[in-house]
């Protein structure tokens, strides 16, 4: 079944059988492996820094942890040591190479390279997550990330602080539900096929987006975008996003472009502010591969981000080739059946709710 909407084409999930349909979620028996008596050992804690309320609830949280699994081995980013070091009863904080039993405290995480995780928690907002794939930002298997809101605006949190005890329980119970969301793999050449040695070349793993943009430069971006290596458009416009479905709710939406449920795999390849009108975003498969180019047409270097850091500036000739990552984030979703990305749209978007002047109706009486 197909939705014609005013500036793109969506597919509805159900109804993706002949577009290699994804599950949208997928059951696990356990965050450790197959066996449901083995449960999460390391756990990585992430907040969001400077913010006191986070840092008030992740105390919580490790207290909550410490007390209940006694075993549990408790990670913290080095980041957050400072704001974490006081207030917590009976529980320190303990450096990375210290021979201190971690059963006694909280220690400071090493990175993923150097450090197998079973879980990561998070509190905060949808950048908190982002920060966590950037964390795994070379290529490599992510743990399952289990996410708490703060009360905040967002698409990636479906758990509410208030319920930390119920929801942990039922993780460490197996209890749950893995909702993979895709990332894209970037890499970065120059007009001789080389990567850019000015631009970070390896490593780019993004949740989001990515985009090219003409910056703080006046003139408008020319970019050339090819699709399984066959010329698809010249873009001419302020600049051209592409999208996994999880950040169609993010700079694509603000964009023009559509919302796509983070089940699919797709690509939203959406233009900014272009200069032609016929242009809207285009719906592609995954499994191919985009590529976007600086054209000798632009007058000007493009600035290229992903999911919302610069990266480097692109000159004409320069580009960038986007594959489907194949390491997602796989995120913690409730087991009940309910669609947390339903209720998101409805809840956090207001989707297709009618605009009412209640001035309006207070002055005037329908006849």
């Amino acid at each position: 079944m197909i939705f014609r909407t005013s500036t793109s084409i969506l597919l509805r999930p159900s109804t993706l059988s002949r577009c290699n349909r994804v599950s949208l979620a997928r059951n696990l028996t356990s965050i450790s492996g197959s066996d449901k008596s083995v449960r999460p050992r390391n756990v990585l804690l992430v907040k969001k820094t400077n913010d006191e309320p986070t840092t008030v609830a992740a105390k919580t949280i490790i207290s909550h942890l410490r007390s209940t699994y006694p075993n549990l081995n408790i990670l913290i980013e080095s980041e957050a040591a400072p704001e974490l070091s006081s207030g917590l009863s009976g529980v320190a904080i303990i450096d990375r190479d210290s021979t201190v039993s971690p059963n006694t405290g909280v220690r400071i995480w090493a990175r993923p390279d150097k450090e197998e995780l079973d879980l990561i928690i998070t509190l905060g907002g949808d950048g908190t997550i982002l920060h966590v794939s950037s964390l795994y930002a070379r290529p490599g298997k992510v743990p399952p990330v289990l996410s708490f809101s703060m009360g905040s605006l967002g698409f990636l949190t479906p758990f509410h602080i208030d319920t930390h005890e119920e929801t942990i329980g039922s993780v460490f119970d197996a209890k749950y539900k893995i909702l993979d969301r895709m990332r894209l793999a970037c890499e970065i050449f120059g007009e001789d096929d080389r990567p850019v040695k000015r631009c970070p070349t390896t490593g780019w793993q993004v949740m989001n987006e990515v985009s090219i943009h003409r910056g703080r430069y006046p003139h408008l971006s020319v970019v050339d975008a090819y699709v399984d290596g066959e010329h698809l458009t010249e873009a001419v416009a302020d600049g051209l996003i592409l999208a996994t479905p999880t950040g169609s709710t993010a700079y694509s939406l603000s964009s023009g472009g559509p919302i796509a449920h983070p089940g699919l795999e797709a690509f939203l390849l959406t233009p900014i502010a272009p200069r032609s009108l016929s242009f809207r975003t285009l719906l592609l498969p995954s499994q191919g591969e985009v590529m976007m180019k600086i054209s000798g047409k632009s007058r000007a270097p493009s600035e290229l981000s992903m999911d919302g850091r610069e990266v480097c500036n692109l000159h004409p000739g320069e580009y960038i080739k986007v594959r489907r990552s194949r390491y997602p984030i796989p995120c913690v979703t409730r087991r009940d059946g309910g669609d947390d990305w339903v209720a998101d749209i409805n809840s956090l978007l207001q989707f297709n709710v009618g605009f009412k002047n209640s001035s309006l109706w207070r002055r005037h009486t329908p006849v």
